[in-house]
């Protein structure tokens, strides 16, 4: 692998916002589509699976956002780190809640849905508590084929 592909395999923070109320996911979605296409490699054409892909990250990201100013009652901190492959949204609340949990009993339209479809879009999902306490949750997204292997310079 050379240098340049193994610097571009190490994660850095591309954006952060905290989002207080439900008010402002609208703005948050659009900062952060603007931000993957702009600072990631995330395929942002007007084209099929593209579009797609980049529709799927900032769904999931706003669900897991609403989901923390739901069940925590905000705010939510809303980072996206990318390591040159991956994109991983990770929403940060203060909910004492171990671990997220799963909606199984609800009806249709009813709402609570949101960690499902995140469980089914995203190509990996999970948690953790920080010492501080701080719940984060996360989901990765591969948006760009990995570099090639090979020797390390």
């Amino acid at each position: 692998m050379s240098e340049d592909a193994a610097t571009s395999l190490r994660s850095r923070l591309v954006g952060t916002w905290t989002v207080v109320t439900v008010d402002e996911l609208s703005t948050a979605r659009s900062r952060l589509q603007e931000t993957l296409c702009t600072e990631t490699p995330t395929p942002c054409a007007e084209t099929e699976p593209t579009r797609s892909l980049l529709q799927d990250i900032v769904l999931v990201a706003s669900e897991l956002t609403a989901n923390a100013l739901e069940h925590a009652g905000g705010p939510a901190r809303l980072d996206v780190v990318s390591d040159g492959v991956a994109v991983t949204v990770s929403v940060m609340d203060r909910s004492p809640d171990n671990p997220p949990v799963l909606t199984t009993d609800r009806e249709l339209g009813e709402g609570g849905f949101g960690l499902q479809l995140t469980l089914r879009i995203a190509d990996d999902v999970g948690w953790y508590r920080t010492p501080d306490g701080a719940k984060h949750v996360w989901a990765r997204f591969v948006v760009a084929d990995p570099p090639p292997d090979g020797p390390l310079p």
